[in-house]
């Protein structure tokens, strides 16, 4: 148990900083988008910081001026080898603070606009452009309006405005297109070989029941049925109730992993959509179901033999399987687990859920031609950007509300994907993510790229200038209410998970 705890806090950390790398990742692309088109507009940026908080670094790239020759360049070269110049020297600025410069004079190379840095905090990044704010006037460096963000046309402001968004969609695009021309794994439903799990879960080094029964991934399962010892309400009295499922009159050889009934099939049911009640009783699925989970989600009609069960505390269910062993062939028969005892799920109030057994479909690897990287890629942008308006566009109702989810439900879709084991998900994931970050940035929200792109577009329309009192006002109100509401999220993430 001390192993098992430990190897779960290593991975929670590993998934922490794995999270806050991909995540500084997409912002800082996002920030380096509206950089580019600021130097490209000719807007001044003081800095270009990845992270928060403290600077670890804080730094000015030096380079040749503009129209130096390569023979000037190369003297500059050999007299910073002689001279006895200081390679910085200190400036004051305007308010008197301090500054340590490198000195042109030591190899003729001059200090860049924008300072790179590194802060403490790796939660994103941000650019800072003359005018932005007010902000004409930093580190005694005072900027002339025509190459302020306020100072160039509309067009421009509407460019850089823009381009960390577009960041973000190719970002995403480029993700999807990686993850697409990746080896792909596709469950095979139509087979009754299972993959076989060693540990009940990644963090865990206890053994499934599956794994301690015999079975190895690749084992063909032909038979199985559970035994059932569970608790039957009788008015005020509860007592002991066995049973087994399917029962024998109804047990025959598992020839897939799931498979439908003809009614299934003609209602169109697939396997994204199905319940237990479309499973054909060859299916394996059909056969291992825990019924209490069934009943639970309404995804099995019970029937009046199961009406009045519960499962509790105390309640158990054993497995009986019969296998054909991939290893040598033989058959395996009615080899029969440990009872696996119930345990409660807070998540799901009333709920006892059974240890996992430890069996899921076998896999085949493919690949997909370029033309499905490409269309595959196309619509799951395309998807996913009218499906996270759609859910923007419904977030104030109940439905809309549940299904919303803050940094915290960020953070558990990256630890999903890094615990599935597959770069492609991993990859499919963060595209989803970079998407999601462009498109509610896309708002025209205070505080939001979106927001300012619209007052912008309000000023070159009516040609006058929103007051800059408004801008800063209606910011701050922006800021106060997305921090509300990140607020309210991490609540309600910590509360669904508990």
């Amino acid at each position: 148990m001390i192993y098992a705890s430990a190897l779960a806090i290593w991975q929670t950390v590993g998934n922490i900083v794995l999270f806050l790398v991909c995540l500084s990742l997409v912002v800082c692309l996002h920030e380096a988008g509206h950089l580019t088109v600021a130097k490209i507009c000719k807007v001044y940026c003081f800095e270009y910081s990845i992270g928060f908080g403290p600077a670890l670094i804080h730094k000015k790239f030096r380079h040749y001026p503009k129209g130096m020759s390569k023979e000037e360049k190369k003297c500059w070269k050999e007299h910073s080898k002689h001279t006895n110049e200081p390679k910085t020297i200190v400036i004051t600025d305007s308010e008197g603070k301090k500054h340590k410069v490198g000195n042109p004079a030591y190899d003729g190379k001059v200090e860049g606009e924008t300072a790179f840095s590194l802060r403490v905090l790796p939660l994103g990044g941000y650019v800072s452009m003359a005018g932005e704010d007010g902000n004409e006037d930093i580190y005694g460096v005072r900027v002339p309006k025509e190459r302020t963000l306020n100072g160039v046309n509309h067009a421009k402001q509407i460019a850089i405005m823009l381009a960390g968004i577009t960041m973000n969609f190719l970002l995403a695009y480029v993700l999807f297109l990686i993850s697409y021309s990746l080896p792909q794994k596709q469950s095979v439903l139509s087979s009754n070989a299972v993959t076989v799990s060693e540990h009940i879960d990644s963090s865990s080094e206890d053994v499934s029941p599956a794994y301690a029964l015999g079975l190895r991934t690749g084992d063909k399962i032909i038979g199985l049925y559970q035994h059932y010892v569970v608790l039957s309400t009788d008015g005020s009295d509860m007592k002991t109730v066995e049973f087994d499922f399917p029962e024998e009159q109804d047990r025959v050889e598992l020839t897939s992993y799931i498979s439908f009934t003809k009614e299934a099939q003609e209602k169109g049911v697939t396997a994204s959509s199905y319940t237990y009640n479309d499973l054909a009783p060859s299916s394996i699925a059909y056969a291992s179901q825990d019924l209490f989970y069934s009943f639970k989600h309404d995804l099995f009609t019970r029937s009046d033999k199961y009406k009045g069960l519960l499962a509790g505390k105390d309640s158990i269910r054993t497995f009986t399987v019969t296998y054909i062993s991939a290893s040598d062939q033989q058959v395996h028969k009615d080899v029969k687990t440990a009872p696996i005892k119930a345990i409660a799920d807070s998540s799901k109030s009333g709920y006892y859920r059974f240890n996992y057994f430890g069996i899921s479909p076998s896999t085949s690897t493919f690949h997909y031609s370029a033309n499905q990287v490409f269309s595959n890629a196309g619509y799951t942008f395309s998807q996913l950007f009218v499906g996270l308006y759609t859910a923007l566009g419904s977030v104030f109702t109940p439905a809309g509300w549940k299904n919303v989810g803050g940094i915290i439900s960020v953070y558990r879709m990256s630890a999903q994907g890094t615990s599935s084991g597959s770069l492609a998900y991993f990859l499919l994931l963060w595209g989803y993510i970079s998407l999601d970050l462009a498109c509610f940035n896309l708002l025209p929200f205070p505080g939001l790229d979106g927001w300012q792109t619209l007052l912008a577009l309000i000023e070159s329309i009516f040609r006058k200038k929103v007051p800059a009192k408004f801008k800063n006002v209606a910011n701050s109100v922006g800021l106060i209410v997305m921090l509300i509401l990140a607020g309210l999220l991490i609540v309600k993430d910590i509360i669904v998970r508990v």
